[in-house]
C-alpha cells in the first residue's frame, strides 16, 4: 500500500551516505532585523526556483521529558516517535543543502526550572521552542506531532496551518499531497486552526505535522518501525523541497471543516 519515492534532489538511496543531525545555529546579525526571513518567493509558476540551499528550517519533535504526548497501541509513547522522525528529516534535508535548527534532539523537553515551580511546565515548554526559533533568523518551522483518538478507526496523516497564514497554506497542502502518495492511506486534507500557540507565534511557511494515530493498530505499528519512520520524514522533505523549488507548486482550496478530533498539541 506504500507508494514509491518521487525523484526529487536527493535520492532516497543516498540515506546511507547521510551526516549526522548536530543543531546548527545562526547568529542574528542585527539585532533590529526580523527574526523570520523576509519570504521573497511565491510558489507559483513565474517565481525562480530557489531551492533548499541555506534555507534555515527548524525542525520541531513535539513533546518530550516528563511530556509523553499521546499513548498508543501496546504503550508507544509520541514523543519518541516524533523525535526520530524529527531526526531522519533533518538529515534529509541537511543533504540536501539546508541549515537545519532541532528544538530538542534528546527526550526532553524546553520548559525551564521556574516554569515547573510555577506548574506552567507546558507553557513554558511552548515558550521554549518559540525562543529557539526567535535566535535566529529562519526560512520554515515544521512541527511533528501523533494524533490519537477514542476509537481505534481513526486514522491518516494531516497538516494543519494557521487560517491566516497564506505561505503556510502552501507548505501544508504541498506536504499534504506527499503524505497522500507516501504514506498509508489517508482521506485527510489540511486543515486550517486559529488557536495553536507556535502557528499563531510564527510567521511564514509554519505548519503543524500530525504524522498518524498511534490508537490506530495499524499506524501504531507502522510509526514504530524505522522503515516507516522514514518514510514519514521523506514526505515531509518532498515537501519542502517542492516548496522552495518547484515552481509549479500551487495553493490548494482550503476546506473548513475538520476532518477528525482536533490535536493536542
Amino acid at each position: 500500500m506504500l507508494g514509491k519515492h518521487k525523484h526529487v534532489p536527493l535520492a532516497f538511496a543516498a540515506m546511507a551516505m547521510l551526516v549526522g543531525t548536530t543543531s546548527l545555529v545562526v547568529p542574528v546579525q542585527d539585532a533590529r532585523a526580523a527574526w523570520f526571513r523576509p519570504l521573497l518567493h511565491k510558489v507559483n509558476a513565474n517565481t525562480r526556483a530557489d531551492g533548499l540551499d541555506g534555507k534555515v528550517i527548524v525542525v520541531d519533535a513535539g513533546h518530550g521529558g516528563r511530556d509523553s504526548g499521546a499513548r498508543g497501541v501496546g504503550g508507544i509513547e509520541e514523543k519518541d516517535i516524533t523525535l526520530a522522525v524529527a531526526h531522519r528529516l533533518a538529515r534529509y534535508l541537511q543533504q540536501g543543502g539546508a541549515i537545519v535548527v532541532m528544538t530538542r534532539t534528546a527526550d526532553t523537553d524546553l520548559a525551564t526550572e521556574r516554569d515547573r515551580a510555577m506548574k506552567q511546565r507546558h507553557l513554558g515548554d511552548l515558550r521554549g521552542r518559540l525562543a529557539v526559533v526567535r535566535r535566529q533568523r529562519v526560512d520554515a518551522f515544521v512541527s511533528i506531532h501523533c494524533n490519537s483518538a477514542p476509537s481505534p478507526d481513526w486514522r491518516g496523516a494531516q497538516v494543519l496551518y494557521l487560517r491566516s497564514n497564506p505561505h503556510a497554506k502552501q507548505l501544508a497542502s504541498a506536504m499534504q499531497e506527499a503524505f497522500r502518495a507516501e504514506l498509508l492511506p489517508t482521506n485527510r486534507d489540511v486543515q486550517a486552526n486559529r488557536t495553536l500557540f507556535l502557528l499563531k507565534r510564527i510567521e511564514g511557511p509554519t505548519v503543524l505535522a500530525e504524522i498518524g494515530f498511534v490508537s490506530n493498530p495499524e499506524e501504531a505499528r507502522a510509526l514504530t518501525t524505522p522503515a516507516y519512520q522514514e518514510r514519514v520524514a521523506f514526505a515531509m522533505y518532498e515537501a519542502l523541497v517542492r516548496y522552495f523549488s518547484d515552481p509549479a507548486a500551487q495553493q490548494i482550496g482550503e476546506p473548513d471543516a475538520a476532518h477528525g478530533p482536533e490535536p493536542g498539541a
